[in-house]
């Protein structure tokens, strides 16, 4: 009777393999419960930096005090105070508009300046005056607010074929910066508009860029030259010496089309990229934090993504950019997201 009692208990045992699958089971279940408890965890704790928000998509021009058409490729922007110019360059003007869009004021619609503009590709407003940098005369032209020609600077034609002037800026001392994308070189002119010089002629070497466009100076003379053709941003300094590159990818690569470059008080500084059609985020320090817009080409028609980004702009947490196929897109944009540490 215990013989038999013996042999059905070990009957019942399971043998080695059934008890190394259930070990196996059991454990696949324990991390299960162990990731649920986790995704728990994570969703009920405090909330992070929240992520780039799109505040505001102008899609086209609305008709204000005046009859405000559509426009064709717009390229640059800058904000001044409560206004937003834009530089429509398919249709050779500026508009002038609030930040819901209607539009009070068009320049270079009407008038001798209805001839002066020839596709415009940058724009910068200093002091009240605007800065255009018009690319197929090589030459940055300065208006006023109601669309006078007030000054003209010309790009030096040194080289085979005309000069393209493809971006403007004007430093705090007045010095006037201007990207020539025939000769790869960048323009420095005095004030009251006299030609001094290409970026590092008399400095340390003078650069080359590849297909210069948008530009920026810092508070402390350091020049920021977005290459398009490279798809990056490079930071010199005013004794000519190479300080930083600011690319997604270490080195330079076609992957992107650099169109602008912009920087904000927080620290970060962004590049609009006309291939990925995203604007990159970087710091101070040339590191690489982050993309605004949507890097998956199926999602294009969401409506926080980017076609074609071309000009940018920042005003204090909010982040500027025109998109030549979307219109305007207004980003409020948290300095946290990016500059701390996130975890996924």
């Amino acid at each position: 009777m215990h013989r038999l009692r013996e042999k059905a208990i070990e009957d019942d045992r399971p043998s080695p393999r059934r008890r190394f699958i259930w070990i196996i089971l059991g454990l696949v279940l324990l991390g299960l419960a162990g990731g649920v408890w986790l995704v728990f965890v994570r969703d009920s704790g405090p909330a992070g930096p929240p992520a780039p928000t799109l505040e505001a998509l102008i899609e086209g021009p609305v008709s204000g005090t005046v009859v405000a058409t559509q426009w064709s490729s717009p390229s640059a922007l800058a904000v001044d105070g409560d206004r937003i110019h834009v530089l429509d360059t398919g249709n050779n003007r500026i508009l002038t508009m609030d930040r819901q869009g209607v539009v009070d004021r068009i320049l270079c619609e009407t008038g001798e300046c209805a001839f002066l503009l020839d596709a415009p590709q940058d724009m910068h407003v200093r002091d009240g005056l605007i800065y255009v940098a018009n690319t197929e005369q090589g030459e940055v032209v300065v208006l006023d607010d109601a669309g006078t020609l007030v000054q003209t600077y010309e790009l030096p034609a040194e080289v085979a074929g005309s000069a393209r002037a493809t971006g403007v800026y004007v430093a705090d001392d007045g010095l006037v910066y201007a990207s020539d994308w025939v000769s790869g070189r960048v323009a420095v002119f005095e004030p009251g508009g006299a030609f001094r010089h290409y970026f590092g002629a008399d400095t340390v070497g003078e650069f080359e860029f590849i297909e210069p466009a948008g530009l920026l100076v810092d508070s402390g003379g350091n020049l920021f030259v977005a290459e398009h053709g490279l798809g990056r941003v490079r930071k010199i300094s005013p004794e000519g010496r190479e300080l930083a590159e600011f690319t997604m990818i270490p080195g330079a690569t076609a992957v992107s089309e650099a169109t602008d470059v912009a920087s904000a008080d927080n620290g970060l500084f962004y590049m609009s990229d006309n291939k990925r059609s995203v604007v990159h985020v970087f710091t101070e320090a040339a590191r690489y934090v982050g993309i605004v817009g949507l890097i998956d080409a199926s999602r294009r028609d969401s409506p926080g993504a980017l076609l074609r980004p071309h000009g940018l702009a920042v005003d204090g947490d909010q982040l500027y950019i025109i998109d030549q196929r979307r219109g305007l897109l207004i980003y409020a944009i948290d300095p946290d997201y990016f500059l701390l540490e996130r975890h996924s």
